[in-house]
């Protein structure tokens, strides 16, 4: 599991062959280390010089994030070394027909992941969302013809903006949702989206940098200075199945009330109790099994798809981001 450690003050330590976190003299939490996957973190926490060598031998990532959640860095044990995986990286994005195609399947498969997501969903008397599905499914259709990925940012915007529209229709419960927002999220709702998607991020960079990806280089996404593109082209096919659903299912069935959000001017933020919650459940979410007749987790789902991503580059095979239509999902919310 992952260790989410947000007690300010606290102190990450070896005891032995276990991890522990304690604050003052109290204990709060003890573990073998066999049991710990990677360890997050948050606002004014340390940790042991002996803990800190202690994981990285064990293979134990440490993420690192501000006491409002954002992601700041990680301590990394070390990564593969394959340099030849970079070079065929580097070689395919200046391949402009393989990047754009790859680009293609990006959008192509989170548009799906959305038309999914609004048509899974148990509508009761709104039918507003036939014609929201209908639109993306018009704006989907132009990204054969896209030529460039600014154009194909420019249709993933516009189905967006439609399938969030028909998202917010789909909570019942104390909270209303208007439409994302971020940097930073005014709402509950969006403080955790905001919060999913980073840790997700995280997790999925720590994924590529283990297997020895420049994980800088999107083909989507490009090159900006100080983002990690690759690890936002993975995440496009992940945002509806991991994190939105699980969004939906922590305020319809009020796991997270008002009494763990706090407001500070025109922003919303997570209480320390509401983020233990959050952290529980999202651990859980990411271990369990989802896919009817497959005993795989969203972790291990990711990690073969990111396989399977190294294969096709290193060996020309074939890659498709995580697409929702492709599995069967037993579960709806």
């Amino acid at each position: 599991m992952v260790i989410y450690v947000r007690e300010q003050g606290s102190m990450v330590q070896k005891k032995g062959e276990r991890i522990a976190v304690s604050r003052r003299s109290e204990t709060l939490l003890e573990m073998p280390v066999s049991n710990v996957e990677g360890i997050a973190l948050i606002g004014n926490v340390q940790i042991s010089t002996q803990a800190l060598h202690f994981l990285l031998e064990k293979g134990v990532d440490i993420s690192y994030y501000s006491f409002g959640g954002k992601y700041l860095g990680q301590t990394a044990a070390e990564s593969s070394r394959n340099i030849f995986l970079r070079f065929a990286q580097y070689e395919m994005y200046r391949d402009e027909t393989k990047r754009l195609d790859m680009a293609k399947s990006i959008v192509d498969n989170k548009i799906s992941n959305q038309i999914s997501m609004i048509r899974r969903h148990r509508w009761q008397h709104d039918t507003g969302w036939k014609e929201e599905v209908a639109q993306i499914e018009r704006n989907r259709s132009k990204i054969p013809m896209a030529e460039t990925t600014n154009e194909l940012m420019g249709i993933e915007g516009i189905c967006s903006s439609l399938y969030f529209r028909a998202y917010g229709r789909m909570f019942q419960c104390e909270f209303e949702f208007h439409g994302r927002n971020r940097r930073p999220p005014k709402d509950s709702i969006n403080v955790i989206i905001s919060l999913g998607y980073t840790f997700l991020t995280r997790e999925i960079c720590n994924v590529l940098e283990a297997e020895s990806f420049e994980s800088y280089l999107g083909f989507l996404h490009g090159i900006r200075y100080g983002r990690k593109s690759l690890a936002l082209d993975i995440i496009e096919g992940y945002r509806q199945p991991v994190i939105d659903r699980l969004t939906l299912r922590l305020f319809n069935k009020q796991m997270l009330s008002k009494y763990d959000f706090e407001m500070e001017e025109d922003r919303a933020t997570l209480n320390t109790g509401g983020f233990r919650k959050f952290c529980k459940e999202y651990d859980r979410w990411m271990k369990e099994s989802s896919w009817s007749g497959r005993d795989t987790g969203f972790r291990s789902l990711i990690r073969q798809e990111i396989s399977q991503l190294k294969k096709a580059i290193q060996k020309g095979g074939a890659y498709t981001s995580f697409c929702w239509e492709d599995q069967n999902v037993y579960r709806e919310l």
